[in-house]
């Protein structure tokens, strides 16, 4: 398992020692880590170490999901060594800094990408995505769901980038089970907005057909295929699936699950009101309107 030894911890105080204030406070802030009490130590007066562990005070490295805001930061600091590594005039000043901490974090069973500097630890379980029984239910054969959820597992926390290309293709494969589910054709022109739109339509999901919905529920529906259409411009943008000149090393596993939960949001009421036996659907015709 990998660890959180002195001398990782030590890697992070000698970094802020020269980080502004502020920088320390996105540093942590980014990441969702809160700032903790006054941490006063007699033998350190550094201001910015004394910030730094005002913010650690606050994390249990026994709990997954504080480790991982703490391999967030580690990635954050790695990311700008090691980037400001690559060019510039402190090169020489810098290639030092960057092989100490990338022996240090490998010593100490992380592991850093050389390309993207994205730290991860290894030997952290992959936090499982998944559906209720009742929304998998909905469909005859989910194998095409399950794939995408496995894949999104595994991948969150060691790809970030390859999480969203999956999150976008389950949001894809999930419209076309519904359309077809609903006997509404479609082709393979239909980009995925126009299939998140149509599929929400079949099952009187938008916000347009909700009728009988309260007005701030409605408001939350509309607001569905725009939430389901920014996954695809992150995608786009940062996905594995599209060639690029360079690589989006701004991605981080943060990221990665603020879009994976997007996506599970979207899916999962479509596929619940699919299995639903009382949705209003069910006495609608496929494009919305009630029969």
């Amino acid at each position: 398992m990998a660890r959180f030894t002195p001398k990782v911890l030590r890697l992070l105080s000698a970094y802020v020692t020269d980080v502004a204030i502020r920088e320390i406070d996105a540093l942590f802030g980014d990441n969702d880590i809160r700032l903790g009490p006054e941490q006063p130590d007699p033998d350190d007066q550094s201001v910015r170490r004394e910030r730094m562990r005002r913010y650690l005070a606050t994390l249990d490295l026994a709990s997954p999901t504080d480790r991982a805001k703490l391999v967030a930061v580690y990635t954050d600091a790695m990311q700008d060594i090691g980037e400001r590594s690559k060019h510039g005039g402190d090169y020489y000043d810098l290639m030092p800094l960057k092989t100490r901490w990338l022996n240090t974090l490998a010593d100490a069973g992380f592991e850093v990408d050389p390309w993207t500097f994205v730290v991860t630890d290894p030997s952290h379980a992959a936090a499982p995505v998944s559906f209720s029984a009742d929304a998998l239910a909905a469909l005859a054969d989910p194998a095409v769901i399950h794939d995408h959820l496995g894949r999104l597992g595994d991948t969150v926390e060691s790809d970030p980038r390859l999480a969203v290309s999956t999150a976008k293709a389950l949001i894809e494969s999930t419209a076309k089970c519904v359309l077809s589910a609903r006997d509404v054709a479609y082709t393979k022109s239909d980009d995925v907005t126009q299939l998140v739109a149509r599929s929400q339509e079949a099952l009187g999901l938008a916000a347009k057909g909700a009728s009988g919905e309260d007005q701030s529920l409605r408001r939350v529906l509309g607001s569905l295929v725009t939430l389901a259409q920014n996954v695809t411009e992150i995608r786009n943008k940062v996905g594995v699936d599209h060639g690029a000149e360079s690589v989006p090393t701004w991605v981080r596993p943060r990221h990665a699950r603020l879009v994976v939960g997007a996506a599970q949001v979207w899916c999962q009421l479509m596929l619940e009101t699919l299995g639903d036996p009382d949705a209003p659907w069910r006495t609608s015709s496929p494009n919305g309107e009630r029969s």
